[in-house]
């Protein structure tokens, strides 16, 4: 069950990372302010980091057909980089990820393995840099209720390919006709809803920032 969720969010990683490292690097030019400029690179040098390592992860465990469909998703974001559809969606997209990163941290975040500790990792590196989308968005003075209308498009994309992907490896494995099966489901469906559902939900606030949630738990090693 969560081995499914777990490889879902893998076959996403690699081809949106790229896709958000091409929208900032088309936006850094028209930045001038040098922290800023500098936290764009710092997070394109670290989306390609997570896209790298979870290629790898994919090719371990056969998820490489899946993740090449991500690809041909996003083919279209490097096309047009600079739309503000698609800073709209990064914006939201990174705030699902911080969500993501907590309830990983929270449920997984101690545990031994290569693979356990690839998604720590990403997991910290996620909050340690999740305020960045926006403050680019408010930065071009881009509009707080445009940002909301995409975030309802992106945020449904990611969490339905999440627990679709589950069901069907499920399905594939002949377990959806076990109670257990959907009891574990409620399970996770609950959890999922809980700890990334609600708190994703922030986006939609008036002042919502990233910085009103206190990560520094999260991101101290």
């Amino acid at each position: 069950m969560w081995t499914h969720y777990g490889n879902a969010s893998s076959i996403i990683f690699p081809a949106w990372e790229k896709a958000f490292a091409a929208v900032i690097n088309h936006h850094l030019p028209s930045v001038k302010d040098e922290d800023l400029r500098r936290r764009m690179i710092k997070f394109v040098q670290e989306e390609m980091s997570h896209a790298s390592a979870h290629e790898s992860f994919n090719d371990r465990h056969n998820l490489k057909d899946a993740e090449k469909q991500e690809f041909a998703n996003t083919k279209i974001i490097h096309r047009r980089p600079g739309m503000t559809f698609w800073l709209g969606t990064m914006v939201s997209i990174e705030h699902l990820a911080s969500c993501m990163a907590r309830s990983y941290i929270d449920r997984w975040g101690t545990r031994e393995g290569r693979d356990f500790k690839l998604f720590c990792w990403h997991a910290k590196e996620e909050l340690g840099h999740k305020t960045l989308a926006l403050d680019l968005w408010d930065y071009l003075g881009l509009s707080r209720k445009e940002l909301r209308k995409i975030a309802r498009v992106n945020q449904k994309y990611v969490i339905g390919f999440l627990l679709s992907y589950t069901i069907k490896k499920l399905k594939e494995e002949k377990l959806l006709w076990k109670v257990s099966t959907w009891k574990d489901l409620a399970v996770c469906f609950g959890y999922v809803g809980f700890k990334i559902g609600l708190p994703m939900l922030r986006i939609y606030l008036p002042k919502f920032h990233p910085n009103n949630v206190d990560d520094s738990k999260y991101v101290t090693a």
